[in-house]
């Protein structure tokens, strides 16, 4: 039998080799231990740091896997788009055509849709589709059927004779982009992303263009001379203000994806042109650089209408009332007519409120309103949406087809409803003698109990907000739920009384939590595969650990530490999203595709309150969307798990510290699909 000092590495040239350390615990000599020593503290801690956090791959080195497990190339929004183009080439009617198109397949509504096209467009697109208009060479119905650029000798027979020829496409954006005669061919980028008709016109709607046009012309210059009154009459330092507050709204609020005619205004990475993450504010490509320090005269139309159409939408509300603007052209029709709806909707959820009414400004027949009477309902907008934002009277209806965010008002609820009511029942197994609502759950707790360690959670509290999150599973129909929060509030109070914002600003991702629950759906749709599910909802909970540590500065003063970390303005609003699965790619993976969220302020000591510390958010692949009953049943529930974090709060000033140690990636894998292979059975 061979010894075990047989098998250690024999010398050579002379040289004595010495065992190392692993060699001796892998082939222990005579003279070595029986039992290899334990592994220290810091190098398991070491070991694990290497390890996968993806529960799948729990038992491999981080990075190891040779290729990634799916690919997203055609998946999402480049798939909407193909399936639209398609979709429109089939349409019976040039007027089916356009409502497919602008609307990307339904997923739009059409009066939205057409805030996206340039005034020249919408004249075009308004005489293609005018009742009793003959067909032309293209177009569903007409001579000919030259539909996409798969012929060119076609087209080029079919437009012989023709006084123009338009070419409907979409842009990388889902943007409707029809050529006009001052706009003869498609931007490089759009005509890459695929033709739906060439259409061609006669001499007849070349005349009606021709008449339509005139009005445009008059629309755009009394637009041009009103916004460059605007900027003037704010001065040089208030043009400078101006842009430096439009410059912070923009890097404080992604995602941002305006147009002014074929130009795409953005934060988002590929289409970066403003301040954000992607972008510095000092960089020479933003927008912004360096405007604020030209004089007037040096400014082009373009930049004046931007700036002072986003200083309107910014005036009304502060920098989230820039994004009711993603995905339409920046002119002040669009800015009156957000304000009009704005105001219908804050003057049905309090009555009460006093917003003058706007004169409407159609495409035709009445003047755009006057810079000064959209100064001045701008400012009334914004004091109304000030209150209505502190009572939770409204939310924002978010379609992620276009990233665009409207605000709807949110009806109030008296009493518990349905949700609360199921939630506390289940509550009951936990807590024996809690009422039936939330407030009579919060009326059995005590510090000590929260503190305390419950089945398999080290305290209370965690048992409570995994119970909550839980139940939401069910009461919701959801198919994934969640909750988020900071690990430890004692910390941070220790820190906010010694007003240390930089070590605030220094903690990392696993300084933050977020519990994610699936549903039984959850594992049929991903084929029963638990791993997979796991996989998900970690992907899920990382992407929560990183909003609260994104958002969670904004709470802080205006500190150099605080100013030099990238943050996000703290989310304020309850919130219902559509069609979720079509740009992020973390919803594109793993099928997100509606969802229902409330963040919440958490009160951390009597002066100070976090705003978005924790929230509720729960989540559908398939079926129909959540609705506004399910939105008021997340705000309860959210509300109540911050008053759970404001317990824990309490708790720490009182000496009685409480953290939360679960809802990493180990406790997601153990809880979905099993437990976590051994750090000892593991050789790296």
């Amino acid at each position: 039998m061979q010894s075990s000092t047989d098998v250690l590495p024999a010398p050579t040239d002379g040289l004595v080799v010495r065992p190392t350390v692993d060699d001796l615990i892998t082939h222990p000599t005579a003279d070595a231990p029986a039992v290899a020593p334990p592994k220290s503290a810091r190098r398991l801690a070491m070991e694990e740091a290497r390890r996968s956090k993806r529960p799948s791959r729990a038992d491999r080195q981080a990075g190891a896997s040779p290729h990634p497990e799916r690919t997203l190339d055609d998946a999402g929004f480049p798939r909407l788009l193909q399936q639209t183009l398609t979709a429109a080439r089939g349409a019976a009617s040039t007027r089916e055509m356009v409502e497919i198109l602008i609307t990307l397949g339904g997923r739009l509504d059409a009066d939205t849709a057409r805030r996206s096209l340039t005034r020249a467009e919408t004249a075009a697109v308004r005489m293609l589709t005018a009742p009793g208009r003959a067909p032309g060479a293209g177009e569903p119905g007409g001579p000919e059927r030259a539909r996409t650029t798969s012929d060119p000798d076609e087209a080029q027979r079919a437009g012989a004779e023709a006084a123009f020829t338009s070419t409907l496409a979409l842009s990388p954006q889902g943007r409707l982009v029809v050529t006009v005669p001052q706009r003869r061919s498609l931007p490089a980028e759009v005509a890459a992303t695929g033709v739906a008709a060439r259409i061609t016109w006669s001499r007849d709607d070349l005349a009606e263009y021709v008449r339509l046009f005139a009005d445009v012309r008059r629309r755009t210059e009394h637009e041009v001379a009103e916004c460059r009154g605007l900027l003037d009459s704010l001065g040089q330092d208030g043009r400078t203000a101006a842009v430096d507050a439009l410059r912070g709204a923009v890097f404080l609020v992604p995602p941002v994806m305006l147009y002014k005619d074929d130009s795409v205004f953005s934060n988002l990475k590929d289409e970066k042109n403003l301040t954000g993450k992607s972008l510095l504010p000092t960089h020479p490509d933003c927008f912004f650089h360096h405007l604020d320090r030209l004089p007037l005269e040096l400014w082009t139309d373009d930049e004046a209408v931007v700036v002072a159409c986003l200083w309107l939408a910014y005036s009304s509300g502060g920098p989230n009332r820039v994004e009711s603007f993603n995905g339409v052209q920046l002119s002040l029709e669009n800015v009156a007519d957000n304000f009009r709806t704005t105001r219908g909707v804050y003057l049905q959820a309090a009555p009460e409120l006093v917003i003058d009414e706007l004169a409407d400004a159609g495409l035709s027949g009445v003047e755009l309103p006057s810079i000064e009477s959209l100064l001045a309902s701008a400012g009334q907008i914004a004091d109304a949406r000030a209150r209505l934002v502190a009572e939770r009277r409204i939310h924002y209806d978010i379609n992620a087809t276009i990233r665009r965010k409207s605000e709807r008002a949110l009806p109030r609820a008296e009493r518990p409803g349905p949700h609360e009511l199921g939630v506390c029942e289940r509550l009951g197994e936990l807590l024996p003698g809690a009422g039936r609502d939330f407030a009579g759950v919060l009326d059995v707790l005590d510090d000590a109990w929260l503190q305390a360690p419950h089945g398999e959670f080290a305290t209370g509290f965690e048992a409570l907000v995994e119970a909550t999150v839980h139940a939401s599973v069910d009461l919701f129909g959801a198919d994934f739920a969640m909750s988020r929060g900071i690990r430890s509030l004692p910390k941070l109070i220790d820190a906010l009384g010694r007003r240390d914002w930089a070590e605030i600003v220094s903690w990392e991702l696993p300084d933050f939590y977020c519990c994610v629950v699936p549903s039984a759906r959850a594992f049929e749709l991903h084929g029963g595969d638990r791993l997979k599910v796991a996989d998900s909802a970690w992907a899920m909970s990382a992407r929560m650990q990183y909003n609260t540590w994104h958002v969670m500065p904004g709470n802080l003063p205006k500190d150099p530490a605080v100013q030099a970390r990238d943050f996000l303005s703290p989310h304020v609003l309850p919130d219902l999203a559509v069609h979720s699965d079509l740009h992020h790619r973390g919803h594109v993976a793993n099928l997100i595709r509606f969802s229902a969220r409330s963040p919440e302020p958490v009160r951390i000591t009597d002066e100070i309150t976090f705003k978005s510390l924790t929230d509720l958010r729960v989540l559908r692949c398939t079926g129909e969307p959540f609705d506004q009953a399910d939105l008021i049943g997340v705000t309860h529930v959210a509300r109540f798990l911050a008053q759970l974090s404001e317990r824990v709060a309490a708790a720490a000033v009182a000496g009685r510290p409480i953290e939360v140690t679960s809802f990493d990636h180990r406790w997601h894998r153990t809880s979905i699909a099993g437990p976590v292979p051994s750090l000892e059975s593991h050789v790296l």
